[in-house]
């Protein structure tokens, strides 16, 4: 569906569902029996809001939560007897938009409160803890209807319909003002009337879809809650309001970091939200975002103000949630970005392109038999794609595989005749990165041992003697400045495949697992290599350098490698990463996080019950 229909869908469903909700059961008044005076009504939860209501936190960070004295509690209310994510006995939810896509889906996913309705079935998010609090401290029927979807905005995709029309703040105005012919992020003035078109079609699209949703579960609460008496009815008890990200960031609608209008949004949001499901004094919770902790002032302030607006006395509510923020995860994965690029770096590049074997690292592992790979010497050839299917014009050119010429596929295997093939030392070069991404290196390729040949796509094998094998762990150390990608074989086999970038001027370090290693034999070996090389639309010029060497690393000095490499990424920078799944813009993906969240929320909306 392209997504004028799905607009136009979504409207049409809110317009034919208006007359519905007036005939609806309400139930009581919230804290109050239901009208025949036996049952109280079903209390109601909405749950709204972007990626982080979605909720990344995967099971695999639940060990995590019982290693602070203050959430191990938590943690136990999580879990059952069996130590399974809990189930919840009187505990419903219908959540939309959490399978499929993330950013768009209306898949419906509904079933008693568990783990696994967060953003796939393997994450929670806060409505977990939520529902388990509601359960815990209410000790009645529960229904949680859920509604979030990954990066939508309060300007645009939930704006409430009192807000009026997405307009461009006048400082934006003015840089347009001052580029007619257009600019960087500034449209031409041509095409600034469809540009305000789809800006008012994308408008208030999810906050349409959330409202259809709560009221289509409304209208048949049994389909989800089989125990719902009807004759008690229900009450829309609460709603919890979680999202902020997109708004953060977007400084096109709030310049210079300026998020008053954030406020307003909030307030005409809360506004619409309960005119339009007939809940006039429905209690709400801002649930204030708090990526970064105690950063991002502004947008915290911006976001709570409403709770402090006379109208909403009394029934809004602000939650902080920076205060869950978990530094140690914050620290530690800070220095896993360190610790990984250690890792991954076999050597890295001096500016003249030679090889850097001073680094600290670099002297633990050794490379593997002989002769030295600096005295390897590689036999290669290049060779173009010549039949049509496998043809690419020059500036889309990418790694692929090819039809290879006749007497040449099984070029890779160890009884391959390759005597007639260029010979020579890696690494294998052509052009130079000179004016390309990496600005501090002018390396000329050309210069290498081997000169690469005319052809883009490059064969390369070489042999060497092993005496034995008693190291701990293997790798492939390897220059391969080709950007799209390459295959590497040992011995015949197929060992290693890189699709993506690997435009990089170090050598990175490749792991060999156990099948791999196996491969490994006294005696010969061969290595060999495919790869294409790159066109640079800048300097009209195709570039490429390669090189591949295999190293092992004894168990004594993979000790003591680990026992350095503490000082970059400590026992307790790994601990820390047992309690994360993801980025910090989703609190790190920590179920210790958004169990804590979830928690709050219920604390904060359950007493502004009456």
């Amino acid at each position: 569906m392209n997504r004028k229909l799905f607009v136009l869908a979504l409207t049409f469903a809110f317009v034919i569902q208006a007359p519905q909700l007036l005939s609806q059961d309400k139930g009581g008044e919230p804290g109050k029996p239901a009208p025949n005076g036996n049952t109280r009504p079903l209390k109601v939860f909405i749950l709204a809001g972007q990626s982080n209501m979605q909720g990344h936190a995967n099971t695999s960070t639940f060990d995590y939560i019982g290693k602070d004295p203050l959430t191990a509690p938590l943690l136990a209310a999580m879990r059952d007897a069996e130590g399974k994510p809990k189930v919840c006995d009187k505990v419903w939810i219908s959540s939309l938009g959490c399978g499929g896509n993330q950013y768009s889906d209306m898949l419906v996913k509904t079933g008693k409160l568990t783990a696994g309705f967060g953003a796939s079935d393997s994450k929670i998010g806060p409505e977990f803890t939520f529902g388990i609090y509601c359960e815990k401290m209410l000790k009645e029927p529960v229904l949680i209807i859920k509604t979030s979807w990954g990066g939508r905005s309060l300007n645009t995709d939930f704006r409430p319909p009192s807000a009026g029309q997405y307009q461009l703040p006048k400082a934006v105005q003015a840089v347009w003002d001052q580029h007619p012919q257009g600019a960087h992020g500034v449209p031409k003035l041509e095409d600034r009337k469809k540009w305000q078109e789809d800006k008012d079609a994308a408008s208030g699209v999810f906050y349409r879809a959330m409202i259809e949703h709560v009221r289509k579960v409304t209208k048949d609460i049994k389909q989800v809650c089989p125990e719902y008496d009807e004759k008690a009815g229900y009450e829309l008890a609460g709603f919890v309001w979680f999202q902020g990200f997109n708004d953060l960031v977007d400084g096109g609608t709030y310049p210079n970091r300026n998020y008053d209008e954030y406020s307003r949004l909030l307030a005409h949001f809360i506004r619409d939200v309960r005119k339009d499901l007939s809940a006039p004094k429905m209690p709400f919770v801002i649930g204030v975002l708090g990526v970064d902790g105690d950063k991002n002032v502004n947008f915290r302030k911006a976001m709570a103000a409403p709770a402090d607006m006379p109208e909403f006395k009394g029934n809004v509510l602000a939650v902080d949630t920076a205060p869950f923020w978990d530094k140690d995860i914050a620290t530690a994965l800070t220095n896993q970005g360190t610790y990984n690029n250690i890792l991954a770096t076999a050597y890295t590049l001096k500016k003249d392109g030679t090889l850097d074997k001073e680094g600290k690292w670099n002297h633990y592992w050794k490379p593997l038999g002989t002769p030295l790979p600096e005295e390897q010497i590689w036999r290669f050839t290049t060779i173009d794609a010549t039949e049509k299917k496998d043809q690419m014009e020059k500036r889309d050119r990418r790694f692929r595989d090819i039809t290879l010429p006749a007497g040449m596929e099984n070029w890779y295997r160890p009884d391959f005749d390759d005597s007639k093939w260029t010979a020579g030392k890696a690494p294998i070069g052509k052009g130079s990165l000179k004016n390309w991404a990496h600005s501090l290196f002018d390396l000329n390729f050309d210069k290498f041992p081997s000169r690469w040949g005319a052809g883009e796509f490059l064969l390369m094998r070489t042999t060497f003697e092993v005496e034995d094998l008693n190291c701990d762990s293997y790798r492939i150390a390897g220059l391969a400045i080709v950007r799209q990608g390459f295959h590497i074989y040992l011995n015949g086999q197929k060992i290693h495949t890189t699709n993506s970038s690997a435009n990089n001027p170090r050598y990175g370090a490749i792991i060999l697992g156990a099948d791999q290693i196996k491969l490994l034999k006294k005696g010969k070996n061969v290595l060999a290599a495919y790869s294409n090389d790159l066109y640079n639309s800048t300097s009209s010029e195709n570039y490429a350098a390669i090189d591949l060497r295999i190293e092992g690393i004894t168990k004594a000095d993979k000790q003591k490698l680990d026992l350095a490499l503490e000082e970059v990424f400590s026992p307790k920078d790994r601990e820390a990463l047992k309690g994360a799944s993801n980025g910090g813009y989703h609190y790190f993906g920590s179920a210790k996080i958004f169990a804590q969240m979830g928690k709050a929320f219920a604390e904060a909306l359950l007493p502004l019950q009456k």
